[in-house]
């Protein structure tokens, strides 16, 4: 069994929340497809919990902008301040927190996985074709050229991605199917290519405040939708004046 969790966004109390609910199910094996920081109050514990814990970490757009502020073009107001805030928050000048800039460098937005008894399977931060910062948005129709090309460029039959943080699954040829509610579970039709999109753990988007992550066993997936202390996290951001007010507001409402 393997965990993937995506789009942290140093939200401290939905990880937390995440990997006690995976200490509970007896599952140790963690993945995270990216974005560990940004938009939330909490980068220097949650990227220390995730250097502890994640077997695999991959290189989301928010890890690169913070890096190299050519990787922002595009971003909207609020991200840029929130990265602007979380580089402060980790001061590249102090000694304590050259490991977490060491980590963050060395992370890649795509990986080749091959699970103990099971196929291999490619993990993306966004998309085969582009695995920073392309979007594949549940909006897309089945037959969309975007689909179509990622399919194309997939490396494996399954490909798990995050980045929209809209949990739930393209099957090719199909239009997006959303994990909506707690356990849904997808069980694979033999020889068929997806697109498994694992939801975001720290800024659910799909107007479900829970956090969000998927648990594959090799025949299927399975979303967990879980509430954490959502008013806490909030409160975090707001206690940040740097910090834009409603990157925490959002939290409260999974928008």
């Amino acid at each position: 069994m393997i965990a993937f969790l995506s789009d942290l966004h140093s939200n401290l109390e939905a990880l937390e929340t995440a990997l006690a609910d995976l200490d509970e199910l007896g599952v140790d094996r963690v993945v995270c497809l990216g974005d560990v920081i940004g938009y939330g109050a909490a980068p220097r514990e949650v990227c220390k919990i995730a250097m502890e814990r994640f077997r695999i970490t991959l290189q989301g757009n928010h890890d690169a902008a913070l890096l190299d502020d050519q990787s922002a073009r595009g971003f909207h107001e609020r991200a840029l301040r929130a990265i602007d805030w979380t580089r402060r928050a980790l001061d590249p000048e102090l000694e304590q927190n050259w490991p977490i800039w060491d980590w963050l460098g060395q992370l890649v937005p795509s990986m080749e996985l091959e699970p103990n008894g099971s196929e291999a399977v490619q993990i993306v931060h966004a998309s085969p074709v582009e695995p920073l910062s392309e979007y594949l948005m549940p909006n897309l129709p089945a037959d969309h050229p975007r689909l179509r090309a990622n399919f194309a460029a997939a490396q494996h039959r399954l490909t798990f991605y995050g980045h929209t943080h809209h949990p739930g699954w393209f099957a090719e040829g199909a239009a997006f199917v959303p994990a909506q509610g707690h356990d849904v579970v997808l069980d694979l039709e033999a020889g068929r290519r997806y697109l498994i999109n694992v939801g975001s753990v720290g800024q659910p988007r799909d107007g479900d405040k829970r956090l969000a992550y998927v648990l594959f066993d090799g025949d299927s997936v399975r979303w967990r939708r879980l509430d954490y202390d959502v008013h806490k996290a909030s409160q975090r951001i707001a206690a940040e004046p740097e910090l834009p007010e409603t990157l925490g507001s959002r939290l409260l409402v999974g928008k």
